[in-house]
């Protein structure tokens, strides 16, 4: 298993959206139902698009040893990605005083999870799109040249990397859904504040790292 695919999995997991989300499904009624939901969705969605860009990536010989340069483009492309969504995220960075007139009804999100179906939805909306961070992750896991098998049961280890900030507060909620509630609050409030401020730093320093590494595997 690459320890490059584990950092880049845990760089990708910070997704605020995703956060905000498991929290929302906490309130109301069903919340074990429709956390479950939310999580099986992403997780099947985020490992299906992983093997299809597994195979992609072996089927265009831009992996492995023996085809560097196709290999360390793609690295170069997915790290000046990662370089224009930092810029993008950092431009677009929301006004405080827009969002505190929208205080004190249900948001958008909330009215969306009020049923089972629609929380599946959500989870494979959200991340059926795969960020730059997680191709990376993918592709690292094609450059060891394991067997098929090994590649597979190494993208499940990404995923479950890339999923803790869903899982973790899924389990607080299926074991105490009363206690975690209140804890979630807080700590959706924390990365309301600082989420993008997060985002913005795991990208410009993935993009930095992928351009570095492509650029070196072509000279």
């Amino acid at each position: 298993m690459p320890a490059q695919a584990l950092a880049l999995a845990f760089a990708a997991s910070i997704y605020p959206p995703a956060v905000a989300a498991v929290i929302a499904l906490g309130r109301g009624a069903d919340v074990r139902r429709r956390v479950f939901a939310f999580v099986l969705a992403s997780w099947l969605v985020t490992y299906a698009v992983g093997a299809l860009i597994l195979y992609a990536l072996v089927e265009l010989g831009a992996t492995g040893s023996h085809h560097l340069t196709p290999g360390a483009w793609v690295d170069v492309a997915l790290g000046v990605l990662l370089l224009a969504l930092a810029v993008r995220l950092q431009r677009k960075r929301p006004d405080p005083a827009a969002g505190a007139k929208g205080d004190g009804g249900p948001s958008k999100i909330e009215r969306y999870l009020q049923s089972l179906r629609l929380a599946f939805v959500l989870g494979v909306i959200l991340y059926v799109l795969p960020s730059p961070i997680y191709i990376g992750a993918v592709k690292s896991i094609a450059d060891a040249n394991t067997s098929t098998a090994g590649e597979l049961t190494a993208l499940i280890v990404v995923v479950a990397i890339m999923l803790w900030m869903v899982e973790l507060p899924m389990l607080m909620l299926l074991a105490v859904p009363e206690r975690a509630a209140s804890t979630l609050e807080s700590i959706n409030l924390w990365f309301a504040r600082h989420g993008r401020s997060l985002a913005i730093l795991a990208a410009v320093a993935v993009g930095v790292y992928l351009i570095v590494k492509g650029i070196v595997q072509l000279s």
